[in-house]
């Protein structure tokens, strides 16, 4: 099992585009999340978090196509193709608008440094 500090890393938190060309980006503690509300869990949100982005869209997809889209020839061909993104766009076209399947990074409030 990995160490809890091997999942946060350092993400772009906002950005600021001067007039003069400059941009000043801040970055902050964030870990890559997976969330889904569907049928099961009675409405329920779960919460998965990854240690990439890349492993959480992947883990979304695997799960969206679980969840039903396994029979809609239109996800399996985006799931072939490793268009993760696209498939999770397809279950939210697919699905109740009560229904949710996202990757998104969830910035930490730390009061020290990962790993102090």
């Amino acid at each position: 099992m990995r160490r809890p500090e091997a999942f946060i890393r350092p993400l772009v938190a906002a950005q600021c585009h001067h007039p003069d060309g400059t941009v000043d980006t801040e970055r902050r503690p964030a870990v890559w999340t997976l969330a889904h509300r569907g049928y099961s869990g009675g409405g329920r949100l779960d919460i998965w978090v990854y240690p990439t982005q890349r492993a959480a869209l992947r883990a979304g997809a695997e799960l969206a196509m679980e969840c039903g889209l396994d029979e809609d020839p239109q996800a399996r061909a985006l799931f072939v193709a490793a268009k993760w993104v696209a498939v999770l766009e397809r279950y939210e076209q697919t699905h109740p608008v009560t229904h949710l399947l996202r990757v998104q990074a969830a910035f930490l409030q730390l009061d020290e440094p990962p790993g102090g």
